[in-house]
């Protein structure tokens, strides 16, 4: 091991360790978790400001200061790539940055990274389901603090980090993704073995190598988890992480039913959002990223969210210097979800809804995708199905039709009650299509507005 992979393997191990420390701190209020945020946001941006110039333009702009940070307007992905040259520290550039994202992923070679100012730099794509791609970016700090934070949250409870390490009992941990990543790879050590499942590949050679692999952690979107599950039966898995998709009700059930307990990781672009406590209940990462909540409808800001709320968020991570994440402007309908039992005060997450751009609108009201989710996965003989908008019609891509026509009939009658329930005034048509495959590297969104919506109502 060189002297660079040591030091930064003792980055990792300082991070988890704080980071454990951080979790179970007795005695913590929201007050704390809100001052700790201002700390680290003037620590951020007086460090940031003189290598940021776009930062520093936006601040000016808005007639703010450093102090002022949480009332900066919120900017949205398009406004960061068109700014991206004048906004990272690295002196990167998009043009360099996506050339370099996307020989990586049509040689499918993920470990490079960018040289950059502070040296080396980890660059990638999200999956651009919701629009343009999205870039982001991770220093060798950076990574390391990610690694640390995010073992300290998922992985199962016994031995630690370093008692694996000195024992040779590395956890093995396999991970299916669209695309891999240095950053990713932050986790590996003596502690943890890896195992990449390359989404591209075709499922049955994913099991296969899942099952030789044999581990015991399993980190993939819960739509691939579930049709690997239903390949490779597998003994001894300690946990299931969730990430990429929304976790719906009949995923989890048949993960943990087939492989063991199942817990999510929110994690987008914009950053390291939401990790699991040790009860398993998904809390939003406010020890590292401030954010500024607002309704889903009317956009409202709430300052005092409450269990059930629906709410979007515009986020600041507060500990990213490569590329600065400043109020970014996210479209996830989050449920805010009950205080949680392990005594930390920040806000639990009931559920990741999906977008706000896949609520539908029909005949003027404005319907949640979970409840359509619900009313079909209530159906028996329901296996899989997908939801589209057109206008004021539904279209329905059914699995198993083909041997239970009589679903027809059943998914029409339970769709217009659920929408009659959710205040729809009109009976909507529904029209059934073959199913379609889903791609493994494609992002789960079981209901989709693809039509332009009509005015919205509350």
């Amino acid at each position: 091991m060189t002297l660079r992979s040591l030091d930064f393997a003792r980055r990792v191990l300082h991070a988890h360790h704080d980071e454990r420390r951080r979790m179970h701190r007795p005695g913590q209020t929201r007050a704390d978790v809100l001052g700790r945020q201002q700390q680290l946001a003037i620590t951020l941006l007086r460090d940031i400001w003189p290598r940021s110039p776009w930062t520093a333009r936006r601040f000016a702009q808005a007639g703010l200061g450093v102090a002022d940070w949480s009332a900066l307007p919120a900017v949205v992905k398009a406004e960061v790539l068109a700014q991206f040259d004048d906004l990272n520290t690295e002196g990167l550039t998009l043009a360099g940055v996506l050339a370099h994202a996307r020989r990586a992923e049509t040689d499918r070679a993920f470990s490079g990274t960018l040289r950059g100012r502070s040296g080396p730099v980890t660059a990638g794509l999200s999956s651009g389901t919701s629009g343009p791609q999205g870039v982001f970016l991770a220093s060798d700090r950076e990574r390391a603090l990610w690694a640390g934070v995010a073992l300290a949250h998922t992985l199962p409870q016994g031995p630690g980090l370093l008692r694996r390490a000195i024992t040779r009992r590395p956890l093995r941990v396999a991970f299916a993704l669209r695309a891999d990543s240095p950053l990713y790879r932050s986790a590996q050590s003596a502690a943890v073995q890896w195992c990449y499942l390359d989404l591209l590949r075709p499922l049955d050679d994913l099991a296969s190598a899942l099952g030789h692999f044999a581990p015991d952690v399993v980190i993939g979107p819960p739509g691939v988890l579930t049709a690997l599950s239903e390949r490779c039966p597998l003994a001894g898995v300690q946990r299931v992480i969730s990430v990429a998709e929304v976790l719906e009700g009949d995923h989890r059930a048949q993960l943990e039913r087939r492989w063991g307990p199942v817990v999510q990781v929110y994690q987008a672009t914009e950053g390291l959002l939401g990790l699991p406590c040790d009860r398993g209940e998904l809390h939003l990462n406010e020890a590292h990223v401030h954010f500024r909540l607002r309704r889903t409808l009317g956009g409202d800001p709430v300052d005092r969210p409450r269990p059930g709320d629906r709410v979007c968020a515009t986020v600041t991570d507060l500990r990213r210097r490569s590329l600065p994440a400043i109020a970014w402007q996210m479209d996830d309908v989050l449920v805010i979800g009950e205080p949680c039992a392990c005594g930390h005060p920040s806000l639990t997450v009931h559920a990741i809804a999906g977008r706000a751009d896949d609520a539908l609108v029909l005949h003027g009201v404005t319907v949640w995708p979970d409840f359509l989710r619900r009313a079909l996965l209530e159906l028996p003989g329901v296996q899989d199905f997908r939801v589209r908008q057109r206008a004021d019609t539904l279209e329905v891509l059914l699995l198993g039709l083909d041997a239970a026509p009589a679903l027809a009939g059943h998914v029409e009658a339970a769709l217009n009650s659920a929408l009659r329930r959710s205040g729809v005034p009109a009976h909507v048509a529904v029209i059934l299509r073959p199913w379609e495959v889903p791609r493994p590297d494609e992002k789960l969104r079981r209901v989709r507005r693809l039509a332009p919506a009509p005015q919205e109502t509350p």
